[in-house]
């Protein structure tokens, strides 16, 4: 979400502009500066400044999303909520399969892809 374009976070075009002009073009260029830089390159008044911070920070932030509600998406659709493993017995130890999103899962499929590559080939 940090690569957010500004122009798409709902800053004036003018602004953009200039912000462009100091190589300030996504909502992380744009929230990395301090206060004092961003009065200097906008040119606006501090108060101003803490309106824009909110603004790009509200654009670029995910969409709350409560842990209910979660529980909730994955109860609606289960093959969605865990990663199967192939294996009947580790699936059911962990009750439907590696939870889909977690670390685990990346190192999983990485384990897999080692397996079955060809010998020599790195990955």
């Amino acid at each position: 979400m940090a690569t957010k374009k500004l122009r798409r976070a709902g800053l004036s075009q003018e602004l953009c502009d200039r912000l462009s002009r100091h190589q300030i073009t996504t909502c992380r260029d744009f929230l990395c500066l301090s206060l004092l830089e961003l009065m200097k390159v906008t040119g606006q008044s501090y108060w101003n400044v803490q309106k824009l911070l909110c603004k790009v920070s509200l654009a670029c932030a995910p969409k709350m999303q409560t842990a209910y509600e979660m529980k909730m998406k994955r109860a609606i659709n289960p093959s969605s909520a865990f990663f199967s493993t192939t294996l009947d017995g580790l699936d059911k130890a962990l009750h439907g399969g590696v939870a889909c999103g977690s670390l685990t899962e990346v190192k999983l499929i990485f384990t897999v892809f080692t397996a079955v590559a060809p010998k020599g080939h790195n990955l």
